[in-house]
């Protein structure tokens, strides 16, 4: 009797086996070989594969902001300086352009993002940086507001060298 149900077990384990598993037919090529007793093996899957997730380049997951931790530019209204504070902690991708146009050329970059300041890939003209401070000899003043953008002065060694438009949502001022 034990031996019995012992077999019916074996019988029943082995017969509801994974259902999941590749099956593999044999099929008789005879129109590839001129050998007629040439057996190939084809194996076929009984799942289909998973959808595959497409994945964000690494860069831009990397590059994208924040909301919750944007840094802003400061005008101090003092003196009408206007600073970028470099924060590794905030995201901030702040452009200084030629005229209040976002389609205008790109004169400035203050970014936290070093593929976005390393080479100066925007190519702007007076370069890339981190942070205002890090512009040698040179400092940005406020002048005024333009539509959606404030104007500044972009000043080296005492010399204005061009007024420079930032976007206002990008710009705080502070007494």
């Amino acid at each position: 009797m034990n031996k019995l149900i012992l077999f019916i077990l074996l019988i029943f384990i082995f017969g509801c086996g994974d259902t999941q598993k590749k099956k593999t037919m044999t099929l008789a090529d005879t129109s590839s070989s001129t050998n007629n007793d040439h057996v190939e093996s084809i194996q076929k899957d009984s799942i289909k594969p998973a959808p595959k997730k497409i994945k964000k380049p690494e860069e831009l997951v990397q590059n994208e902001i924040n909301a919750e931790f944007i840094q802003k530019a400061i005008v101090y209204r003092r003196d009408s300086s206007l600073n970028i504070f470099g924060n590794i902690r905030a995201d901030y991708r702040i452009f200084g352009y030629q005229k209040a146009d976002t389609n205008s050329r790109k004169l400035l970059l203050v970014s936290v993002f070093t593929s976005d300041v390393k080479d100066n890939p925007y190519r702007c003209e007076y370069g890339a940086y981190y942070s205002s401070s890090d512009i040698e000899n040179t400092r940005l003043k406020y002048v005024r507001k333009t539509g959606d953008f404030i104007e500044a002065n972009l000043i080296k060694n005492g010399v204005i060298l061009t007024p420079i438009f930032f976007q206002k949502n990008w710009v705080e001022f502070k007494d």
